[in-house]
């Protein structure tokens, strides 16, 4: 070796030394900046470092990208279209698009659609993404949310690249498909046999989205025909490993409440259907990845002359054999408190509906890489018990100490020393019934201080 080429490699390893004194491996770095990843600022600082650190903290920061913008050209969404360059880098994707302006969804205009072909050929670009997330701003008036545009959403879905196999779409307010508009069920059915994971929340579904695994599935209550009935094959099989299915569009509201069928007017999309035709479909083998899935619903209750009956959410679950229907009475505070409670087997937890309606996924959480179960499940054991994710929901104790809370439910409760409401769960899908109060025999009803104040007493005071 000449003299000259070892004096430049001495020069070499002396300003790499210089440039990071640490010395650290690799995986040491690569450790100590994905402790960083809840603070990017002080990510940022240490890419700057030097020329290693740089390299090694963009596999970190550029990993999760989470974007909430407008469709304008001044805004986050816009300039990262443009300019980002680290494409490849990129796993997981969300994008969380809000309004132009009060008005609603300004998609249409000739702006907004550019800034959104500039964030789908971005998309195209992510070689390495895996996961996608696609979610609109809700009105804040809980009447009518915001219209979508199908076309817009097919759009997206159809720049995702091959890579990517866990999908979670969330949009509450699709504008009513027309029959010769691009369909979101039929772009979400194309990517379904390579998906691991699905959460699926729109305002509007229908068997188009099962379509590229059995044309003979349907979601239709009033129609009897299923695919184990008429193939004993599917199409083609799926990956997917979880899945959630909303069919609440709006839980906070009347109008919209429900998620309905495509093409069909205003004609609900039961969720009893919908868990009967995805067991179907996993007993002929459309799934043989499936590990568990949930399709969450909700009933309104009929009203009565002492209000005793419960609005509920009906959970539907099928996981490692077992399939069943899990009942949980809800209420709101009233007033204009914005609090909710709910009821399941251990108490009453109170939060807002997006709170509580996030709960209710319970043991199958969204993360940054998909669908991702907190529970172990055991083969055809009944008790594999879904249970609500408690995160950001307050307990009965904590409400009532804080904002004085009062249900007549409860007062009932310490007369009587019993329960008089329950959550429940039963085998199969079936169960479609509101939860009533209890009434405790030897009690019974009375009219205390008008006839909207209903409540009980012994059969001993009359």
């Amino acid at each position: 070796m000449r003299h000259e080429d070892a004096l430049t490699i001495q020069n070499k390893q002396r300003k790499r030394r210089e440039d990071d004194r640490t010395g650290l491996p690799n995986e040491i770095l690569m450790d100590v900046f994905d402790r960083l990843t809840n603070k990017p600022s002080n990510l940022v600082a240490a890419m700057r470092t030097c020329k290693r650190w740089h390299h090694i903290a963009s596999t970190v920061l550029y990993q999760h990208i989470s974007l909430d913008s407008k469709l304008r050209e001044d805004t986050s969404g816009a300039r990262f279209g443009k300019f980002a360059r680290q494409y490849h880098l990129i796993q997981s994707l969300s994008v969380r698009i809000t309004q132009v302006h009060l008005m609603g969804f300004c998609v249409r205009s000739t702006d907004a659609f550019d800034r959104l072909a500039e964030l789908c050929e971005a998309v195209r670009r992510m070689k390495n993404l895996r996961t996608f997330a696609l979610s609109f701003e809700e009105s804040l008036d809980h009447l009518e949310g915001f219209p979508v545009p199908s076309a817009v959403i097919v759009l997206v879905l159809q720049s995702l690249p091959a890579s990517v196999v866990n999908l979670n779409l969330d949009c509450d307010c699709i504008n009513r498909p027309d029959i010769d508009q691009p369909h979101v069920c039929h772009a979400v059915s194309a990517l379904l046999p390579r998906l691991r994971s699905l959460r699926l929340r729109t305002s509007h579904l229908c068997s188009g989205l099962l379509s590229s695994l059995s044309l003979a599935a349907t979601l239709d209550h009033e129609r009897l025909s299923s695919p184990s009935n008429s193939k004993k094959h599917p199409n083609r099989a799926s990956a997917l490993e979880y899945l959630i299915i909303k069919v609440i569009a709006r839980p906070e509201c009347a109008h919209s409440a429900h998620t309905a069928l495509c093409y069909s007017g205003d004609k609900l999309l039961h969720g009893a259907k919908l868990a009967t035709t995805l067991q179907e479909l996993y007993n002929i083998g459309a799934f043989p990845s499936l590990c568990e899935f949930a399709v969450i619903g909700r009933v309104d209750a009929p009203s009565t002359l002492q209000n005793d009956n419960w609005n509920v959410f009906k959970i539907r679950t099928f996981a490692r054999g077992i399939s069943e229907t899990i009942t949980l009475p809800y209420c709101a505070r009233g007033g204009s408190s914005s609090l909710y409670m709910i009821r399941d087997g251990e108490g009453d937890w109170f939060g807002s509906f997006p709170d509580i309606s996030s709960a209710l996924e319970g043991p199958l959480a969204w993360t940054k890489t998909g669908v991702k179960a907190t529970r172990y499940l055991k083969p055809y054991e009944w008790n594999n018990d879904w249970v609500l994710n408690r995160t950001k929901l307050a307990p009965r104790d904590s409400v009532i100490k804080k904002f004085g809370v009062s249900f007549r439910l409860w007062k009932h409760e310490d007369a009587t020393r019993l329960k008089l409401l329950s959550a429940r769960k039963v085998a199969g899908f079936g169960d479609t019934e509101v939860a009533t109060q209890f009434l405790p025999e030897g009690w019974r009803w009375a009219v205390a201080e008008g006839p909207w104040n209903w409540t009980i007493e012994p059969m001993a005071a009359y």
